[in-house]
Formats: C-alpha cells, sequence, structure tokens
C-alpha cells in the first residue's frame, strides 16, 4: 500500500511574506495550473468589488478589514511565496507540527484543501492570501463547485491505492466529486459531542492536528488502531491520539470521536 494520504483545511492563519517566486510565476510547474491561473485571475478581478461588505465575506475578514483584503487580492499575482507546510499557521496545522516535517520524507502525504489552489501538497510554493472556499468569484462562480469539477483526476492520482484519512469539515468535504469516495479506501472521522451534535470547534482543531501528528509517526495506522490507541491511552490518563477528553469508536464512515471532557 502506498503512504496515507492525509486531508486538513486550511487556515485563516497564515505566515506573512515569504522567500519564493511570485505566485503567479509558480504556476506552470504546478498541478492543477489551468485551473490555478482562472482562480487567480478572477481573485485579482474581484478586488474591484465596491461593496466592502460583499468583499470581506469573500475573504473571511470582519468588513472593517476590507480594504487590507482587497489590496491582498489585487497583488496575489506578485505575491512572494512559502511551502504550504510553513504558510499555514493555525490550530490544526500547529497541533500537527508541519513546520517542522520535511514533505520529502514525510512518512504521510498531506494535502491541504485551498480556495486559492484547490488540492495543495506539503512542499507546493503558497502566498499569503484570504479567500473563502464557500465563496463565489465573478466568472466562475463558487469556489467549492468549482474545484469539485477540476480535481478528480489529480484525487485519484494521489489517493488512488492509499488509505485516505479525511479530516475536511463539511464545507471543504464539498471538493469530493461525485462517487469518489466509494472508489477510495476513505477512512472518515466525525468529532461529536457525547448527545452527537458537532464538537466544539476549537477543541475539534486540536484533535484533528494531533490525530496528523499520530498517523504521521504511524503511518500504517488503521481506524481500529486509531480506536485502541484512544482507549489505551485514556486508561493510562495519558493525551492519546487526540488529546485528553476523547474517546474512539468505528462506524461505517469510519471514525467517531467523541468528547467526554476530563
Amino acid at each position: 500500500m502506498r503512504r496515507p494520504v492525509i486531508l486538513l483545511p486550511p487556515s485563516k492563519g497564515k505566515a506573512a511574506g515569504g522567500s519564493g517566486r511570485a505566485y503567479s510565476r509558480t504556476l506552470a510547474r504546478q498541478p492543477l495550473a489551468a485551473p490555478r491561473r482562472e482562480v487567480l485571475e478572477a481573485a485579482i478581478a474581484s478586488a474591484a468589488e465596491r461593496d466592502d461588505a460583499v468583499l470581506a465575506r469573500r475573504c473571511g475578514v470582519a468588513e472593517r478589514d476590507a480594504t487590507d483584503a482587497r489590496r491582498m487580492l489585487r497583488d496575489l499575482a506578485d505575491a512572494p511565496t512559502m511551502p504550504a507546510h510553513l504558510r499555514y499557521t493555525g490550530i490544526v496545522h500547529g497541533n500537527a507540527g508541519l513546520a517542522a516535517v520535511d514533505p520529502d520524507d514525510a512518512s504521510a502525504d498531506v494535502r491541504i484543501v485551498s480556495a486559492l489552489l484547490g488540492l495543495v501538497a506539503l512542499d507546493e510554493p503558497v502566498p499569503a492570501y484570504r479567500l473563502e472556499f464557500t465563496a463565489t468569484l465573478p466568472g466562475i462562480g463558487g469556489l467549492a463547485t468549482f474545484w469539485r469539477d477540476r480535481v478528480c483526476e489529480e484525487l485519484l492520482h494521489v489517493a488512488g491505492g492509499a488509505r485516505v484519512w479525511d479530516l475536511l469539515p463539511a464545507e471543504h468535504a464539498r471538493i469530493w466529486p461525485d462517487g469518489l469516495r466509494d472508489e477510495l479506501d476513505v477512512v472518515g472521522v466525525r468529532f461529536v459531542r457525547s448527545d452527537g451534535r458537532a464538537a466544539n470547534a476549537a477543541r475539534t482543531k486540536v484533535a484533528k492536528g494531533l490525530l496528523t501528528a499520530h498517523l504521521l509517526a504511524t503511518p500504517r495506522s488503521t481506524a481500529s488502531a486509531v480506536v485502541r490507541a484512544v482507549a489505551a491511552a485514556r486508561t493510562k490518563g495519558a493525551p492519546g491520539p487526540l488529546g485528553p477528553g476523547w474517546e474512539a469508536a468505528q462506524d461505517a464512515g469510519g471514525l467517531v470521536a467523541t468528547y467526554v471532557g476530563e
């Protein structure tokens, strides 16, 4: 079996700057180059949006920050880049320790679902940007639909013959083309409270990051192996693969992580 694939959402938090080539100059060497260029051009064009409230929603920022978001969109083509594992600095990525991972040597193929780039490997050049996966851009429409219709071949190339750990929230899970999950070995992971409702978002992000770190350390893990590791850690009073306060069980979709408190 190939090394496992771990699908993660992006983060709003991103490292600033970068010493890599301007984003537009990296596209020819990247997978998904053509759709990425389409999104880049549409994003730049959207900087002309006159309504600050619309622009702020598109970029996932407060309306008071619309001027900065507008400038970031306008300057995307010339924005310096850095590898994805250094660019994304959110709770998930920090707890996964991705900044310390050598992409050439990683035991799992971590891919980040991005509104700007679609599906991103850890070593790919990424500019600082603000763009929501649920956004609509002039000329191409909704980004979730746009990417779903264009990543099928890349997802098959990346995930065919591998175990796929799907840690995507609902909005980013829309990148899956219809029926493709059924063709692959996908372990979906749900994070819930003891009443079955969605777990606290911040707590879930920490658990996703820690689970990613665990899977990088134990790439041959299965859903049942994670369940056993979580149970063993709770018996010992240790944090385990999800952090303190979590239990885990298998279901038809893969893995259910339930927060039950300390």
